[in-house]
């Protein structure tokens, strides 16, 4: 009985999300790429926040979350403040980005960096390349993590190899029919019933515990070391740079940017998804992680920390299964859809452009086909011994690469005396240390994470360079930038100067 429940219920969740992206594709421009990857410009509030918080926060807030709290403790609350501080970033930088994306019809973070910096041929196809290097780990250990979850919740219901599949044509469909559209519409959805699910396992783990006062008194009698900080300050400084910074840059978060209908709208947006990241991710992955402490939940041998939500389940409410089943589909797949759309449109738009003339038709053509590979790709990839275990050490370091956008993105939006030579090999040295150094081809000299030091050799590089060669990007391209977008944001303006 319980099996049928959970088929069925699998079923009607998939119904209902191809029932979404078929109305979707009744709405969309089917040749223009504006609509196909940034639905026209048009999400309001709801689907702002709807796409930004279930894009960010997938398997990893309902599986990850409440497992690190109770693997480390107290130490993985200064992962909240970071990551709460991300869409802060984006109350500074995103309307900037929002209004030169509605002037000139940017699409990707190659379009706007590569034209500010002359036009750059070469910063194009680097940052589309990099775009795609962030990707596809992210999309495929999307697509494992799910795939693996849903086995264990399953009680092996659901092969590992089944649930790739399913998880693959079920987002490829999806997205192929209905582009962005049907990406922020499901994503809407997917979000309130993984963020519903959260709460409501919080407030049921308070009750399993005895309560409030009861719970946290017999957690902190059990494990006494987590609930204190163990230093480590180099790493924390890393972890700062990495989710303050790179939630913004990841480009599939970048492109949120360009989605609002209005400035005020990505304003509200970014507000109301600090909150949610505090209280949907971090305040109840820690009641629920750290609670558990003091509770009779034994994980299995083998089973990692990300098991911990499932066992709670198993054990106290198992007739919940089949929620928890679709819970875990929505929350990935509503991080795996953006991914998909973000990793095609960087292709037709940054690299097909700069080997080959296309247009509008052509491209979006193009853009099909990529979709189709880039699903096979990941499934062949999920299934290779490879999928399963050299994705996790480049997943680690996806936000890493997407700090390379930092710096070239402050000179475009900021910086008068930016150059392209700076921009480009400032990025390319930056992401080449941080990978290196990643993947031990260079030993790491201090305490720093390999993402801060990549950062600071792009620093010094673009930085350096810049005031170095002493040519700067063109001026009528830099006051276009930058001085037109001081009238439209008086903050930032300064006094003139020559060029």
């Amino acid at each position: 009985m319980t099996t049928i429940v959970t088929l069925l219920g699998i079923a009607l969740y998939l119904v209902l999300m191809f029932y979404i992206a078929y109305r979707a594709f009744q709405t969309n421009k089917h040749d223009d790429p504006e609509d196909w990857f940034l639905m026209g410009r048009s999400a309001n509030t709801l689907m702002l926040v709807g796409t930004m918080f279930a894009t960010w926060f997938s398997t990893f807030a309902f599986l990850g979350g409440p497992g690190f709290f109770y693997k480390t403790g107290v130490n993985w609350l200064l992962f909240g403040f970071f990551n709460a501080m991300g869409p802060v970033v984006v109350l500074i930088l995103g309307p900037r980005i929002w209004a030169l994306g509605k002037k000139y019809n940017f699409i990707t973070p190659g379009d706007l960096l590569s034209t500010f910096y002359n036009s750059s041929r070469r910063i194009r196809i680097l940052t589309g390349l990099i775009c795609i290097a962030v990707l596809f780990p992210y999309s495929a250990i999307q697509i494992t993590g799910i795939a693996i979850a849903l086995n264990s919740i399953s009680g092996g219901l659901i092969a590992f190899n089944a649930g790739v599949l399913l998880i693959a044509i079920c987002v490829g469909v999806y997205s192929f029919v209905g582009g962005s559209r049907a990406v922020v519409w499901t994503d809407v959805v997917q979000g309130l019933i993984f963020a519903a699910l959260l709460i409501a396992t919080m407030l049921l783990v308070i009750r399993w515990a005895g309560g409030w006062t009861e719970g946290w008194t017999s957690a902190t009698a059990a494990r006494p070391e987590l609930f204190a900080f163990d230093g480590g300050g180099g790493r924390y400084i890393t972890l700062m740079t990495l989710w303050t910074f790179g939630w913004v840059l990841t480009p599939h978060l970048w492109q949120r940017l360009y989605m609002a209908d209005s400035p005020q709208t990505l304003v509200k947006g970014a507000a109301i998804t600090s909150f949610l990241a505090l209280f949907v991710v971090t305040f109840t992955g820690a009641v629920i992680g750290m609670m558990s402490l003091g509770m009779d939940v034994t994980l299995a041998e083998g089973q990692t920390s990300d098991a911990l939500v499932p066992e709670f389940y198993a054990q106290y409410l198992p007739a919940m299964g089949v929620v928890l089943v679709i819970a875990v589909f929505a929350a990935g797949m509503s991080t795996l859809d953006s991914q998909m759309i973000s990793a095609t449109s960087s292709f037709t738009q940054d690299l097909v452009p700069s080997v080959s003339k296309v247009d509008d038709r052509q491209r979006m053509r193009l853009a099909r086909y990529f979709e189709i590979a880039f699903v096979l790709a990941l499934v062949a990839f999920s299934f290779s011994p490879q999928g399963r275990s050299l994705i996790a050490p480049l997943a680690s370091i996806g936000v890493g690469m997407a700090l390379s956008f930092l710096l070239p993105l402050i000179g475009a939006l900021f910086w008068n005396k930016a150059s392209e030579p700076a921009a480009f090999w400032g990025m390319l040295l930056g992401w080449g240390l941080m990978v290196a150094m990643q993947f031990g081809l260079l030993p790491n000299p201090g305490v720093l994470g390999p993402p801060l030091w990549g950062l600071l050799v792009s620093a010094v590089v673009f930085f350096g360079g810049s005031l170095l060669r002493d040519d700067p990007v063109d001026p009528a391209r830099r006051s276009e930038f930058q001085d037109d977008m001081a009238e439209r944001f008086p903050e930032t303006r300064r006094q003139p100067h020559t060029a």
